[in-house]
């Protein structure tokens, strides 16, 4: 198994460069030339990569997800609906850059919303009043609190990580270089959270936050005051992605899942 290790924009996972067979085809990691992430959906969890979309069923193994085949460089999850960002593939239909799409069943088909032709997101987040985007492009982090029907920029993206609260409209926590901020107006201002811990990743699930340092997953139920370890992995962890059904998390080249809200988890 290569290794997989998160970027500083895309929030991506890149195994080494390997000579990838034709699109659709994969089977294991490195079968694909590159994995941009993962993000949990439902039951099952999904990895974006140069060649389409993959569904992970085991450790080293992974399914393609039937549909149009295309570079999937940026990934969000939101209830049933999929968001997306990247380039058409060889016989795609979609723009270069795609720009942001949408797609409510299951990446079978998917739907322009906006920006054909104009971006490309490698990092893309998603909530219940705001969505962000940072354009591998122009560089910028873009926000839009309209379902992705329009875009501002935000100026040059510097954050590794957005959690997005669905709490209030503008409400998020990021990481700037390992430590977490807050933001209450779609980050116009944000606010430092002094911590020892510099966070490799961040979620929000409701009103509970989960974060990676090092080897260990913390759950906060306070607003980030205080932080309870829940596991520990063999390994640095590189990402986590959360729902209330399943936990994924990225470590050292493995992929580690747990059903039962980070009490075990398996890999």
């Amino acid at each position: 198994m290569k290794k997989l290790m998160i970027g500083a924009l895309a929030l991506s996972l890149a195994c080494i460069m390997a000579l990838a067979p034709a699109v659709g085809f994969a089977a294991t990691y490195d079968s694909v030339s590159h994995i941009h992430g993962v993000k949990v959906f439902g039951k099952e969890i999904l990895m974006p990569t140069h060649e389409g979309l993959y569904r992970y069923s085991a450790a080293n193994s992974m399914q393609i997800v039937p549909g149009p085949l295309f570079d999937v460089m940026g990934l969000a999850v939101y209830g049933t609906t999929l968001y997306a960002s990247g380039h058409p593939g060889e016989k795609s239909k979609f723009a270069q850059p795609i720009g942001f799409i949408s797609s409510s069943d299951g990446a079978k088909s998917w739907k322009q919303i906006s920006l054909k032709g104009e971006v490309d997101f490698h990092m893309l987040e998603v909530g219940k009043f705001d969505m962000y985007g940072a354009d591998s492009g122009s560089g910028q982090l873009m926000h839009s609190g309209d379902r992705g029907k329009s875009w501002k920029k935000l100026g040059a993206s510097k954050y590794s990580d957005i959690a997005p609260l669905d709490s209030k409209k503008g409400a998020a926590y990021a990481l700037l270089e390992g430590s977490l901020v807050q933001t209450s107006d779609g980050f116009a201002t944000t606010v430092a959270i002094k911590s020892k811990m510099k966070w490799s990743s961040i979620e929000a699930v409701g009103s509970t936050l989960y974060g990676a340092f090092a080897k260990d997953i913390y759950r906060s139920i306070d607003g980030a005051k205080s932080w309870k370890k829940i596991a520990s992995l063999p390994n640095e962890i590189s990402s986590i992605s959360v729902n209330t059904q399943v936990f994924a998390a990225v470590a050292g080249g493995a992929i580690f899942i747990s059903r039962d809200a980070g009490k075990t988890f398996t890999s």
